[in-house]
């Protein structure tokens, strides 16, 4: 009887053996070489490398043939070699995001508030084809982040004629897709002849920010989509509410920055 659950159990292990194996040759995986000042690397950039200080670290984004995030790794160091595995053939979007931490404060005369964020430097995307049982090696070329980053300008269209004319406008936006999520605000006051709001960012997460395009979290990639929904407050001369208006626009991100923005344009009802 112990000879036989032995001889059981040793088939059940080289069968799990054999359905590993198996399972693993269905997947492939991809090679990044993370470059560094002085190392060879698959990571090419268009201009020199930064300064040391202005890459701490770089974050890859994985994304398969329907766009969806498949894994997403932070805090990858300067030359270092990062393998993707467990890959489905397909052919992914690598994108990578070198970063590095910045401090700020909100701008107040009294009390300004201090906040620490990871500010985007370089950025770079590509795409591989990925087969069964293969590993790639893949080869991005950086860009700086003034000529890759996206900073979208938002065009509000109003529900009926002359409705900037009057009174006071406050704005939000939530940004979502492609992993990000993310909130800012702003207002306008209405005039004679005005036709539509004009939406920079004022206020990201409630916290007053000059420079939200560079951080990580709400980094907008060139060549992906992403929704814009926005509300529309409008008040009266004591700041109450008259009335709420809503809309959204789901629109693909074209290469930009400050000097060439993206536009977005939202009709509100």
């Amino acid at each position: 009887m112990k000879k036989l659950f032995g001889l059981l159990s040793t088939c059940f292990i080289l069968l799990a053996i054999v359905s590993c194996s198996a399972f693993n040759s269905e997947r492939g995986s991809i090679a990044v070489s993370l470059p560094n000042s002085s190392s060879a690397r698959s990571i090419s950039s268009s201009g020199s490398i930064p300064a040391n200080d202005q890459i701490e670290a770089y974050e890859i984004r994985v994304r398969n043939s329907d766009n969806e995030m498949s894994q997403k790794i932070s805090g990858a160091k300067t030359g270092s070699t990062i393998v993707i595995d467990n890959l489905y053939p397909d052919t992914y979007t690598i994108s990578v995001l070198a970063y590095h931490s910045v401090t700020g404060n909100d701008g107040s005369s009294e009390n300004p508030r201090t906040f620490t964020y990871d500010s985007i430097s370089y950025y770079g995307k590509t795409t591989v084809t990925v087969y069964a049982g293969e590993k790639k090696e893949t080869s991005i070329t950086m860009r700086t982040f003034i000529n890759s980053g996206s900073y979208p300008f938002v065009n509000i269209y109003p529900a009926g004629e002359n409705f900037f004319t009057n009174d006071t406008f406050d704005y939000s936006c939530t940004v979502t897709g492609n992993g990000v999520r993310f909130t800012y605000t702003g207002d306008e006051t209405g005039y004679e002849g005005k036709s539509s709001g004009a939406m920079n960012c004022s206020y990201l997460d409630g916290i007053p920010n000059y420079y939200w395009n560079q951080k990580k979290e709400t980094f907008l990639e060139p060549g992906l989509t992403y929704t814009f929904n926005v509300t529309v407050k409008q008040k009266d001369v004591n700041g109450n509410t008259i009335d709420t208006y809503t809309g959204s626009s789901t629109v693909p991100i074209k290469q930009s920055n400050y000097s060439n923005q993206d536009h977005i344009s939202v009709y509100v009802r």
